[in-house]
């Protein structure tokens, strides 16, 4: 396997693209800190994978300062103050896959914007330059690109503004590609940084869904605000865990682990060191689905929700390998840290694939599909609702030894699977000793909460009658810092590399 880590005392920034690693990393060879950095990562990687990761979805991100305190990042938006299920009734509806009323408010934008108030040190425009530029010049299509619009091309069809973005191209691996509309409103942004939700490019937005039978109003758009919130704290075998709390899923990956911490260790690619993670996972995942959503919604206060008591309530729960519904969709994630420490590990997605199938021709803007995320089942705090925020598949993790003096974060897209991802990785590094280019690279099994089904790489080499074999499950980047030296580390299964400063 090619190496896929470095290391400089100047920062190092780890994501899924090169072109976006290598500009975040010219932030910070400009001067800027990891938050700067971060700003031009994400709008890079919204330009590269807008399937993945575009302006018109959401982003979380945890951030840890160079005097070591952690905060954390909500930029996920709520529903159209009139999506309901009453409306669903109406429309004789019974799911939300994709569509018009599969859109959330974006918070991307917004949570981007937020970041660089409270701690970037560059110009908000800078930031900006180029990721605009690789929209009005072009950029080389990545293969995760070119590889999505031909396996959705019937979702793409379907809209006018994705036929026009994406299907117009003779898109292939590397071929040039541009996204004129996406460079216009960064351009616009620039300028304006609330331009998405109270400018041109918002009533553009509205006019469109509206077109298309969608429910989005400006005054969604305009009352959106990110938040900062106290991410989760836990540990695992003398290491502290810094997880998103809800409406992110991040308190999962916290239980599994925490339970895991009094079971026997099996061998790394053992099935059964992965099914010993699946039999805690399942029915972490069946309380989070009755008890998890937006915060304002739930029986348990958030500083709640690592008592003892929720665990032994969690153990209690019947486990059945039984899948859950809807499967969640794509993310791209990745990780910075600067010369002096500061670390972002930011995660952003659209949730499916091209999200709602819905792209804004003149700005090019695809739309999310996060309405999707909720259950129609009544009385659950992740109940459709109007202006309500669903449970979020997305988070990022930190973790951090005092006795080794060595932080690392970490994240992957996957969707359910991320909790599972996470314990995965923690316990590489924790358990097994791995180095973090190990941990995130070494091959992985993980419970399908869509199917029910046991999900395995290729490379663990077993057999069909063991599990779904498959080629990968996510794409992970990390992080660390040890003393001055900063390092990263990208996933054999993505395109990314990590660009480390001398």
């Amino acid at each position: 396997m090619a190496r896929a880590y470095a290391a400089g005392l100047g920062g190092v920034v780890a994501s899924e693209e090169p072109l976006a690693s290598y500009i975040g990393a010219r932030i910070l060879e400009l001067g800027g800190n990891a938050v700067d950095a971060a700003v031009s990562t994400s709008f890079a990687l919204s330009i590269l994978v807008p399937h993945l990761g575009g302006v018109g979805g959401d982003y979380f991100a945890l951030i840890m300062t160079p005097d070591g305190k952690v905060e954390a990042l909500n930029g996920s938006g709520a529903s159209p103050s009139r999506l309901s299920l009453e409306l669903l009734e109406e429309r004789g509806l019974s799911a939300i896959e994709r569509g018009p009323l599969s859109i959330v408010v974006p918070g991307m934008v917004g949570a981007l914007y937020e970041l660089w108030r409270r701690y970037g040190s560059l110009e908000w425009s800078k930031l900006l330059e180029a990721p605009a530029r690789l929209a009005r010049e072009g950029f080389p299509a990545p293969p995760s690109l070119a590889s999505a619009i031909k396996a959705y091309r019937g979702v793409l069809e379907a809209d006018r503004g994705s036929r026009e973005a994406y299907l117009e191209w003779a898109v292939e691996d590397w071929s040039l590609y541009r996204l004129p509309g996406l460079a216009r409103l960064l351009e616009e942004l620039s300028e304006d940084p609330r331009a998405l939700y109270e400018g041109k490019p918002a009533e553009a937005i509205v006019e469109y869904v509206s077109e298309r039978g969608g429910v989005l109003d400006l005054n969604d758009m305009k009352s959106y605000r990110p938040e900062w919130v106290e991410p989760l704290k836990s540990s695992y075998k003398g290491w502290e865990l810094y997880e998103i709390p809800p409406n992110s899923q991040g308190v999962v990956s916290l239980y599994i682990l925490k339970l895991l911490e009094e079971k026997p260790l099996y061998k790394p690619l053992s099935m059964e060191r992965f099914k010993a993670i699946v039999d805690l996972a399942i029915p972490c995942y069946k309380w989070r689905d009755l008890n998890i959503g937006d915060p304002r919604y739930m029986r348990i206060p958030l500083d709640k929700l690592l008592d003892s008591h929720v665990l032994e309530e969690i153990m209690r729960i019947k486990a059945e390998w039984k899948g859950g519904g809807m499967s969640g969709g794509d993310t791209t994630f990745y990780a910075v840290v600067d010369r002096d420490g500061m670390v972002v590990a930011g995660i952003q997605s659209l949730f499916y694939p091209f999200g709602s199938g819905l792209t804004e021709p003149k700005y090019q803007v695809t739309l999310n599909n996060r309405a999707s995320g909720f259950t129609l089942q009544k009385g659950l705090p992740n109940t459709l609702g109007p202006s309500k925020k669903p449970l979020h598949t997305l988070s990022a993790l930190i973790m951090r030894s005092e006795a080794s003096g060595r932080t690392v974060a970490l994240g992957a897209s996957g969707g359910h699977y991320r909790p599972q991802l996470h314990a995965i990785f923690v316990t590489n590094i924790v358990d097994y000793g791995m180095s973090i280019e190990e941990a995130i690279n070494s091959p992985r099994a993980a419970w399908d909460w869509s199917t029910g089904r046991l999900v395995a790489e290729r490379d663990l080499g077993w057999s069909h009658s063991e599990a779904v074999v498959v080629d990968r499950i996510g794409v992970a980047n990390a992080v660390e810092v040890k003393g001055r030296v900063k390092g990263g580390a990208t996933d054999r299964r993505g395109d990314g590399i990590p660009i480390a400063l001398p």
